[in-house]
Protein backbone atom coordinates (compact mmCIF):
# COMPACT_ATOMS: atom_id res chain seq x y z
CA UNK A 1 0.00 0.00 0.00
CA UNK A 2 2.89 2.37 0.83
CA UNK A 3 4.51 1.80 -2.59
CA UNK A 4 1.21 2.38 -4.30
CA UNK A 5 0.53 5.68 -2.50
CA UNK A 6 4.12 7.00 -2.78
CA UNK A 7 3.60 7.68 -6.51
CA UNK A 8 0.59 9.91 -5.82
CA UNK A 9 2.42 11.60 -2.95
CA UNK A 10 5.35 12.47 -5.24
CA UNK A 11 2.99 13.93 -7.84
CA UNK A 12 1.20 16.01 -5.22
CA UNK A 13 4.56 17.24 -3.86
CA UNK A 14 5.55 18.40 -7.36
CA UNK A 15 2.20 20.18 -7.77
CA UNK A 16 2.65 21.86 -4.37
CA UNK A 17 6.16 23.01 -5.35
CA UNK A 18 4.84 24.48 -8.61
CA UNK A 19 2.12 26.32 -6.73
CA UNK A 20 4.57 27.56 -4.08
CA UNK A 21 7.02 28.94 -6.67
CA UNK A 22 4.36 30.45 -8.95
CA UNK A 23 4.58 33.86 -7.26
CA UNK A 24 8.33 33.99 -7.86
CA UNK A 25 7.71 33.26 -11.55
CA UNK A 26 5.26 36.11 -12.04
CA UNK A 27 6.86 38.72 -9.77
CA UNK A 28 8.65 41.32 -11.96
CA UNK A 29 11.81 41.24 -9.82
CA UNK A 30 12.32 37.46 -9.90
CA UNK A 31 10.58 36.24 -13.06
CA UNK A 32 12.80 34.48 -15.59
CA UNK A 33 13.32 36.38 -18.84
CA UNK A 34 11.58 33.77 -21.00
CA UNK A 35 8.58 33.83 -18.65
CA UNK A 36 8.31 37.62 -18.96
CA UNK A 37 8.32 37.29 -22.76
CA UNK A 38 5.68 34.56 -22.62
CA UNK A 39 3.54 36.41 -20.08
CA UNK A 40 3.52 39.65 -22.09
CA UNK A 41 2.73 37.74 -25.27
CA UNK A 42 0.10 35.30 -23.98
CA UNK A 43 -1.85 37.56 -21.62
CA UNK A 44 -1.40 40.99 -23.12
CA UNK A 45 -0.56 40.32 -26.77
CA UNK A 46 2.60 42.42 -26.52
CA UNK A 47 5.42 40.86 -28.55
CA UNK A 48 7.16 43.81 -30.21
CA UNK A 49 10.05 45.57 -28.52
CA UNK A 50 12.48 47.97 -30.20
CA UNK A 51 16.05 46.74 -30.73
CA UNK A 52 17.35 49.25 -28.19
CA UNK A 53 15.03 48.03 -25.40
CA UNK A 54 17.11 46.47 -22.62
CA UNK A 55 16.13 43.54 -20.39
CA UNK A 56 15.90 45.88 -17.39
CA UNK A 57 13.50 48.14 -19.30
CA UNK A 58 11.43 45.08 -20.31
CA UNK A 59 11.19 43.97 -16.67
CA UNK A 60 10.02 47.46 -15.66
CA UNK A 61 7.49 47.48 -18.54
CA UNK A 62 6.24 44.08 -17.38
CA UNK A 63 5.72 45.43 -13.86
CA UNK A 64 3.62 48.33 -15.19
CA UNK A 65 1.70 46.61 -18.03
CA UNK A 66 -1.66 46.63 -16.25
CA UNK A 67 -1.34 50.36 -15.56
CA UNK A 68 -0.46 51.00 -19.22
CA UNK A 69 -3.56 49.11 -20.37
CA UNK A 70 -5.80 50.93 -17.89
CA UNK A 71 -4.60 54.35 -19.09
CA UNK A 72 -4.37 53.43 -22.76
CA UNK A 73 -5.35 56.28 -25.09
CA UNK A 74 -5.44 58.98 -22.41
CA UNK A 75 -3.12 61.96 -22.31
CA UNK A 76 -1.40 60.70 -19.17
CA UNK A 77 -1.33 57.13 -20.45
CA UNK A 78 0.37 58.07 -23.72
CA UNK A 79 2.99 60.16 -21.92
CA UNK A 80 3.74 57.44 -19.33
CA UNK A 81 3.78 54.71 -21.97
CA UNK A 82 6.36 56.56 -24.05
CA UNK A 83 8.34 57.32 -20.88
CA UNK A 84 8.50 53.56 -20.21
CA UNK A 85 10.44 53.34 -23.46
CA UNK A 86 12.65 56.31 -22.45
CA UNK A 87 11.02 58.62 -24.98
CA UNK A 88 10.55 62.19 -23.80
CA UNK A 89 7.23 63.55 -25.03
CA UNK A 90 4.45 66.04 -24.51
CA UNK A 91 0.84 65.17 -25.30
CA UNK A 92 -1.67 67.86 -26.28
CA UNK A 93 -5.37 67.04 -26.39
CA UNK A 94 -6.90 70.50 -26.24
CA UNK A 95 -6.36 73.86 -27.98
CA UNK A 96 -3.25 75.79 -26.93
CA UNK A 97 -4.66 79.27 -27.28
CA UNK A 98 -6.63 81.90 -25.38
CA UNK A 99 -9.58 83.27 -27.32
CA UNK A 100 -8.26 83.87 -30.84
CA UNK A 101 -4.64 84.34 -29.75
CA UNK A 102 -1.81 81.90 -29.42
CA UNK A 103 1.83 82.45 -28.58
CA UNK A 104 4.99 80.48 -29.14
CA UNK A 105 5.99 78.04 -31.82
CA UNK A 106 4.05 75.12 -30.42
CA UNK A 107 0.58 76.63 -30.61
CA UNK A 108 -1.78 74.04 -32.09
CA UNK A 109 -5.40 74.45 -33.00
CA UNK A 110 -7.06 71.21 -32.00
CA UNK A 111 -10.32 71.45 -33.91
CA UNK A 112 -11.78 68.12 -32.81
CA UNK A 113 -11.87 66.18 -29.54
CA UNK A 114 -10.51 63.22 -31.52
CA UNK A 115 -7.15 64.85 -32.33
CA UNK A 116 -4.12 64.10 -30.18
CA UNK A 117 -0.81 65.90 -30.77
CA UNK A 118 2.29 64.08 -29.57
CA UNK A 119 5.49 66.12 -29.45
CA UNK A 120 8.62 63.96 -29.34
CA UNK A 121 11.73 65.60 -27.94
CA UNK A 122 15.32 64.73 -28.95
CA UNK A 123 16.52 61.45 -27.48
CA UNK A 124 20.06 61.62 -26.17
CA UNK A 125 19.99 59.54 -22.98
CA UNK A 126 20.90 56.29 -24.74
CA UNK A 127 24.09 57.64 -26.33
CA UNK A 128 27.46 57.06 -24.61
CA UNK A 129 28.63 60.02 -22.55
CA UNK A 130 31.85 60.59 -24.49
CA UNK A 131 30.22 60.50 -27.92
CA UNK A 132 29.83 63.87 -29.64
CA UNK A 133 27.63 64.10 -32.70
CA UNK A 134 27.85 66.98 -35.21
CA UNK A 135 25.43 66.35 -38.05
CA UNK A 136 26.67 63.08 -39.55
CA UNK A 137 30.11 63.26 -37.90
CA UNK A 138 31.05 61.76 -34.55
CA UNK A 139 34.06 62.35 -32.31
CA UNK A 140 35.27 60.91 -29.06
CA UNK A 141 36.31 57.47 -27.87
CA UNK A 142 32.98 55.88 -28.81
CA UNK A 143 32.89 56.77 -32.49
CA UNK A 144 31.88 53.17 -33.22
CA UNK A 145 28.85 53.41 -30.90
CA UNK A 146 25.65 51.84 -32.12
CA UNK A 147 23.24 54.65 -33.09
CA UNK A 148 20.35 52.12 -33.08
CA UNK A 149 20.00 52.80 -29.35
CA UNK A 150 18.06 55.94 -30.22
CA UNK A 151 14.39 55.38 -31.12
CA UNK A 152 13.60 55.81 -34.80
CA UNK A 153 10.42 57.27 -36.24
CA UNK A 154 9.30 53.72 -37.04
CA UNK A 155 9.69 52.74 -33.36
CA UNK A 156 7.67 55.75 -32.22
CA UNK A 157 4.93 55.05 -34.78
CA UNK A 158 4.67 51.43 -33.61
CA UNK A 159 4.44 52.49 -29.95
CA UNK A 160 1.79 55.11 -30.65
CA UNK A 161 -0.24 52.66 -32.72
CA UNK A 162 -0.71 50.66 -29.51
CA UNK A 163 -1.99 53.76 -27.70
CA UNK A 164 -4.26 55.14 -30.43
CA UNK A 165 -7.97 54.86 -29.60
CA UNK A 166 -10.36 54.03 -32.43
CA UNK A 167 -11.41 57.12 -34.35
CA UNK A 168 -8.67 59.37 -32.98
CA UNK A 169 -6.07 61.06 -35.17
CA UNK A 170 -2.50 61.40 -33.94
CA UNK A 171 -0.29 64.22 -35.11
CA UNK A 172 3.34 63.44 -34.33
CA UNK A 173 5.67 66.40 -34.11
CA UNK A 174 9.37 65.75 -33.66
CA UNK A 175 11.12 68.57 -31.87
CA UNK A 176 14.71 69.35 -32.80
CA UNK A 177 17.36 70.55 -30.41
Amino acid sequence: MKRFLSFFGAELDRADETLDTFHAKIAPETAPEEFIDWWLSALFGWTWFPVWFTDEMKRSFYAQIARHYARRGTERGIREFLAAFDIKSRVITQPQFYGEWTTGEDGWLVASPLVVIVQIFPQTAALPEDLSVYGEWTTGESVTADPALVPTRRDIDALLRFQQPIGHHFIIEEKVA
